[in-house]
């Protein structure tokens, strides 16, 4: 991949660096001052955890973490999913929170110094005294779509998609 620096002035007749820093300013100031949703990350120290050799797993006990990090963004998580273990009967039936999807400033995470990253976990306070927890399933890395460039002028954006996990795969630090 080149990663030398190419100057985007394409649109600077209309849209300069400056106006694409204050787009991101405003977004931010509506996202992390006046929604105020805050989750924690769980950033999994792939540094630090074991992994087997085999497969490059780690079982629940050997996954170490950074951290945690509070994050500012906006959310959505989606209606609980009714599911059923055999399908053919439908007994034995069960429910499950809905799947999660954040949007986060690029520049929140780079003064925060973190990353979100595929099997990373978010925490979720749904009321004072419970805390659900997610897996990141999508971490949202690619930013060069319409969805999360302003005004295609650069990336600035990222939505995250998580999946719900179960009760015994992770309960917080």
């Amino acid at each position: 991949m080149n990663n030398k620096k190419i100057p985007i002035n394409r649109l600077s007749k209309f849209f300069s660096e400056d106006d694409f820093g204050l787009e991101v300013e405003f977004g931010r100031e509506l996202i992390e001052g006046d929604l105020n949703f805050t989750v924690i990350l769980y950033q999994v120290d792939r540094t630090n955890t074991t992994q087997d050799d085999t497969y490059g797993e780690a079982g629940s006990d050997e996954i170490r973490f950074l951290p945690p990090v509070e994050l500012k963004v906006i959310l959505d998580i989606a209606a609980p999913e009714n599911k059923t273990y055999n399908s053919g009967s439908g007994t034995l039936r069960y429910n499950q929170h809905g799947k999660m999807t954040l949007g986060i400033y690029e520049d929140q995470l780079t003064e925060l110094e973190v990353d979100v990253n595929y099997g990373d976990y978010i925490g979720y306070a749904i009321n004072s005294g419970t805390m659900i927890y997610y897996t990141v399933s999508n971490d949202g890395k690619i930013t060069s779509d319409n969805e999360h460039t302003i005004f295609g002028f650069q990336g600035a954006f990222r939505t995250i998609t998580c999946a719900p996990t179960d009760e015994n795969e992770f309960r917080g630090l």
